[in-house]
């Protein structure tokens, strides 16, 4: 009997809501609308764009490229009509927005006016805006020899700072250059003085936002460059600004600890999410679904969802475009997304011979476990769990600073003073609260609020239509997890004080590496980090300078190739020397980081007092090297 009341809610939600995904056309071009560009500022070109099979067709790909989170970054008539500061190009050209590193694309059905890939148009409370989508920052492209490679689900390049602040200047030279002003708003419209009205207030809050995230830590700015950002703390920043709305300069906290955006295969599978672990996954269970919502709601409010957190008259929960329906449904779509094999067709071909030698390095040296799970880990079925395996920053050695800040950054309660912590009633906010806790708090209150843009009937049977949908898909079988070196009972948010490590299927199209970007290739991850000194005298080591921005990739060493920045200035310089850059850590192959010994059922082996019993590995050799290196390229 429960199963028929079930079909027929599935039934009735389903004549509520309609189609699933919205149509991207009947004839859609094979390469997905990617803009191949012949030349642009860092030496690189491609004569075609070409995509790998990952189980997504053309239709799913455009489809998780052009459909809404409720981002409502800019007007959208602003950002798509705004000249760049220096000329009278428009901002969104594509040579401009590749300077970026943001994908471009032509014109299709659901993107009319050209978008880079993941910036599309969001309708709220009346107003246009153009937000950004997930594949803005997880989406990726390697070329080789005039081949530009479409990865779905890998890591941005983007440095949306940089882009933010050029976007800042334009907006500002449009205001204080009449021409320049008059050219876009005849563009927009007959009303000049509303066009100049919008301008000057989406400039005002574009540079409070620049400021308010200016990435400093003490004395030193830690510029983000290529393929990375600090999307905790520009979340963070923005949730406490929203809890006081009125002194948003006095309640930040600066976003110091950029990280490499990770890449999305395999993460509705996985039981925890982020470098951290700080978002628990569906374990099953109608309650545990809200694991993925929320973490997805979070993310929404960091990348310019409009939102409010104060109290809502007859109402519950917070107002915002947060669209989770569509949250919901990215979500699912993402199970079938599968990592990218190594393209022999395009690349070098693997030596199998080596790579089977690398394997043998590979479980000697006990990466399998904390880089693979199970053998009933496989990359093509949807069913995969990935069991989280953790590292404490202590012992794994890498960069502390972005577990540092998401456990102790704090700031003023302001909205939420004396309201209940999340769904706790016996435990109040105070003056001051932990920023993970008041976004908990946030992403719940959005979540329980209907969308002020549907009516009650058709919101809820939206949402019931999707949790009822995800459930039954649901890959996740249990919210069990296997820490390796970590305490199992730390307390939160002490036990957030480690990274995560994943299997490594597809890891060959994610560079640089590391969870802070700090090391470019797969072959230098097997290498020392040294200082200057002890490279200058002839030791191989992971380099403590190296440059990001080309997409060209180095198939030997399996990373981006190294370009001379005398040749292209435009190329970033990774300075590993500075606040939240270090390369150092994760050096099991060299025997710099010991691991905890563990016996036959994979649990930590302990002291009398309690203590790890640690073992150092002896350092591999060039030969084993490169054979790891070749195996890594397998997966």
């Amino acid at each position: 009997m429960k199963s028929i009341y079930t079909i027929a809610a599935v039934v009735m939600t389903t004549l509520l809501v309609g189609c699933t995904y919205t149509s991207q056309g009947l004839i859609v071009s094979k390469d997905r609308y990617a803009e191949a560009l012949q030349t642009d500022h860092f030496g690189d070109s491609a004569d075609q764009i070409v995509y790998l099979d990952q189980n997504w067709d053309r239709w799913d790909s455009l489809w998780f490229y052009n459909t809404t989170q409720g981002s409502n970054f800019l007007p959208y008539d602003i950002f798509v009509n705004l000249e760049q500061k220096e000329n009278q190009a428009l901002f969104r050209d594509s040579e401009n927005m590749s300077k970026y590193r943001y994908l471009t694309q032509r014109d299709s059905w659901d993107n009319p006016d050209g978008l880079p890939l993941g910036f599309v148009k969001d309708h709220y409370q009346g107003n246009d805006y153009v937000g950004f989508t997930c594949a803005a920052c997880h989406t990726t492209q390697i070329n080789y020899q005039g081949t530009g490679i479409r990865i779905d689900g890998g890591p941005s390049l983007a440095d949306m700072d940089s882009m933010l602040l050029a976007l800042e200047a334009a907006l500002i030279a449009t205001q204080n250059d009449e021409e320049k002003f008059q050219r876009m708003a005849t563009r927009i419209s007959n009303d000049h003085d509303q066009v100049r009205l919008i301008l000057s207030e989406t400039q005002d809050k574009l540079a409070l936002y620049n400021q308010i995230n200016r990435p400093t830590n003490g004395e030193h700015m830690v510029h983000y460059g290529y393929g990375r950002l600090d999307a905790f703390g520009r979340i963070y920043n923005r949730v406490l600004g929203h809890l006081t709305p009125g002194d948003k300069m006095n309640n930040f906290n600066p976003p110091n600890a950029p990280v490499s955006y990770p890449f999305l295969w395999d993460t509705p599978q996985h039981d925890f999410v982020q470098w951290n672990g700080v978002a628990n996954n569906n374990d099953g269970s109608l309650a545990g679904f809200l694991g993925p919502l929320g973490r997805n709601t979070g993310e929404v409010l960091g990348v310019f969802a409009s939102f409010s957190l104060e109290k809502q008259k007859h109402h519950l929960g917070y107002k915002a475009s947060v669209d989770k329906r569509n949250l919901l449904r990215l979500e699912q779509h993402l199970i079938d997304l599968e990592s990218p094999l190594w393209p022999e067709n395009i690349l070098p071909k693997i030596d199998r011979t080596l790579a089977q030698q690398g394997e043998t390095v590979f479980k000697a040296y006990k990466c399998q476990q904390c880089h693979s799970d199970d053998d009933e880990f496989i990359r093509n079925n949807p069913k995969r769990q990935v069991t989280s395996q953790f590292a404490s920053v202590d012992l794994i050695g890498t960069d502390k600073q972005m577990a540092t800040n998401a456990i102790s950054y704090t700031g003023k309660s302001g909205l939420f003073k004396g309201e209940p912590v999340a769904l706790d009633p016996n435990d109040i906010f105070g003056e001051e609260t932990p920023v993970v806790v008041a976004l908990t708090k946030s992403a719940q209150g959005v979540i329980i609020a209907r969308d002020p843009d549907k009516s009650w009937l058709q919101g809820r049977a939206e949402w019931l239509y999707d949790i009822v949908t995800a459930l039954f898909n649901n890959p996740r079988k249990d919210g069990t997890t296997r820490y390796v070196d970590f305490e199992e009972n730390s307390a939160f948010p002490e036990s957030l004080n480690a990274y995560k490590a994943r299997p490594l299927n597809g890891i060959w199209a994610t560079a640089p590496y590391l969870h802070n970007g700090s090391v470019p290739s797969l072959y230098e991850m097997l290498l020392p980090s040294c200082s200057d000194a002890e490279i200058a005298a002839g030791n191989e080591c992971r380099p403590n300078r190296f440059t990001l921005a080309s997409r060209e990739m180095d198939p030997k060493k399996v990373g981006f190739a190294q370009r001379d920045i005398n040749e292209y200035p435009s190329l970033f310089e990774f300075d590993t020397s500075l606040p939240a850059n270090s390369n150092a850590g994760h050096e099991y192959a060299v025997g710099k980081t010991a691991v905890i010994k563990v016996d036959e059922n994979n649990r930590a082996i302990r002291n009398a007092d309690g203590s790890f019993i640690m073992e150092t590995l002896p350092p591999i050799n060039a030969e084993q090297r490169w054979a790891l290196v070749e195996y890594l390229k397998t997966l």
